[in-house]
C-alpha cells in the first residue's frame, strides 16, 4: 500500500512566539513625579527559572520549552526561553502559564518526553524543573506487528477564565513519552487528543483517543485487538478519459488534528482500520481526471463507525457489491486543500 506519510493539515500553535518581557516589581511612586505615570503602569514581574534534566537526571540543552500566558497581564504572549547549560530564566509578568517542554536525546532513535504543566501560578520569583525521568510511554499500537508507524500528534488544550491555551507535538516514531508537571487546574480543564497512523501492505490504521481531565497524561497505553476497531472502506471508480491515481485523506471529524493521506490506484479501495473511541471520521477524495481538466474533490463527514462493523464510501460511482452498502457522494468541493479541525 502506497501511503503518504505527510499529514494533510497540521494544528499551529495558535500564539505567536513573542520576546521575553523584561521589567521587574515596581514600587509605589509619587504620582506627581515626572514619569510616574508610565512606571506605575508597568507589569509586576517574577524571575521564572526553568530546569531541564535528562534521563539519566543531569542537566540537558537539547530541549525546546514554551511558557505561554493563560491570564494576567502576559496573557496572550509567549516565550521560548534556552541556555544550553539547561537551566534558563525569563522574567514575565505575574499571573497563570501554561509551560511545554520538549526533551530529547540527540538521536531520533530515543524517541522524545514531552512534559507539560498546564497550571503555573507566577506570584514570586519560581523555579520549575523539567525532568525526562518523569515521564512515561506513549504505547499505542495496532492488532498487526507488521504495521509500520507512519506519524502521530498529541494535541494539549488548556482552559481557564474564558482562556483556551493550545500547544502540540508532531511525532515522527512511536517513542513519544509524556508526563504532566505541577499541580492540577481545575476539573475537566484540560483535554487531549492523541492521533497516531500506521500502515500495513494491505491496510491503515487511524488509532485515535481523547482524554479530559484536570491534568495532562503521564504515559498512555492501549492495545486495541481487532474487533475494537472499526473498518472504513474508500472505493473510488476509474471513469473513461481520466488518468493517474486519486487520492484518499481520512481524518477525525472532531478536535485538532491530523489526518493520513495515501494515493489510490483506481478502480480500488482503500482500506482503513480505525478507533470508535475517536468519534466521526471524515473524507476527502480528489479524483483522477482528464489530462488539463480542473481536479475534482468529494468530502464525506461526520462518519459514524461502531466497532466490528465495516462502512463505504463510493465515490466516482465505483461499482459495489451486494456486501457493501455504500452510497455515491455527491458533494464536489473546489478547493483541494484540507482545513484544520478545532
Amino acid at each position: 500500500m502506497t501511503t503518504s506519510s505527510v499529514p494533510r493539515r497540521s494544528v499551529l500553535r495558535v500564539l505567536t512566539v513573542a520576546a521575553a518581557l523584561v521589567g521587574c516589581a515596581t514600587p509605589a511612586l509619587d504620582a506627581t513625579a515626572p514619569g510616574a505615570a508610565a512606571f506605575a503602569a508597568a507589569p509586576e514581574t517574577y524571575s521564572l527559572t526553568i530546569r531541564h534534566l535528562d534521563r539519566g537526571g543531569s542537566p540537558t540543552g537539547t530541549y525546546d520549552t514554551t511558557v505561554t500566558g493563560i491570564s494576567g497581564p502576559g496573557a496572550g504572549k509567549s516565550a521560548n526561553p534556552h541556555d544550553a547549560s539547561g537551566t534558563t530564566t525569563v522574567r514575565l509578568p505575574k499571573g497563570r502559564y501554561l509551560l511545554d517542554s520538549y526533551l530529547t536525546t540527540g538521536n531520533a532513535a530515543d524517541g522524545t518526553d514531552w512534559i507539560v504543566q498546564p497550571r503555573l501560578e507566577l506570584d514570586r520569583n519560581t523555579t520549575v524543573t523539567v525532568d525526562a525521568r518523569t515521564t512515561a510511554p506513549v504505547d499505542v499500537r495496532p492488532p498487526d506487528r507488521s504495521a509500520a508507524f507512519l506519524h502521530g500528534m498529541m494535541v494539549t488544550e488548556v482552559k481557564h477564565a474564558g482562556t483556551t491555551r493550545l500547544v502540540n507535538r508532531m511525532i515522527a516514531t512511536p517513542s513519544l513519552r509524556v508526563a504532566h508537571l505541577g499541580p492540577d487546574t481545575e476539573p475537566g480543564a484540560v483535554k487531549q487528543w492523541y492521533d497516531a497512523y500506521w500502515t500495513t501492505k494491505s491496510a491503515d490504521y487511524a488509532l485515535g483517543y481523547v482524554f479530559t481531565g484536570s491534568r495532562a497524561l503521564t504515559g498512555l497505553t492501549r492495545h486495541p485487538s481487532a474487533k475494537d476497531l472499526a473498518t472504513v472502506e474508500v472505493r473510488g471508480g476509474a471513469r473513461p478519459g481520466t488518468t493517474g491515481p486519486a487520492t484518499v485523506d481520512l481524518q477525525p471529524s472532531a478536535g485538532p488534528t491530523v489526518g493520513l493521506t495515501r494515493r489510490l490506484a483506481v478502480p480500488g479501495t482503500a482500506a482503513y482500520f480505525v478507533t470508535p473511541e475517536r468519534g466521526t471520521w471524515d473524507i476527502t477524495y480528489w479524483a483522477p481526471t482528464a489530462p488539463g481538466a480542473p481536479a475534482s474533490r468529494y468530502s464525506a463527514d461526520n462518519i459514524a463507525v461502531r466497532a466490528g462493523t465495516t462502512t463505504t464510501r463510493t465515490f466516482d460511482n465505483a461499482p459495489t457489491s451486494p456486501a457493501h452498502t455504500g452510497q455515491p457522494i455527491a458533494t464536489p468541493a473546489t478547493s483541494g486543500t484540507s482545513t484544520l479541525r478545532r
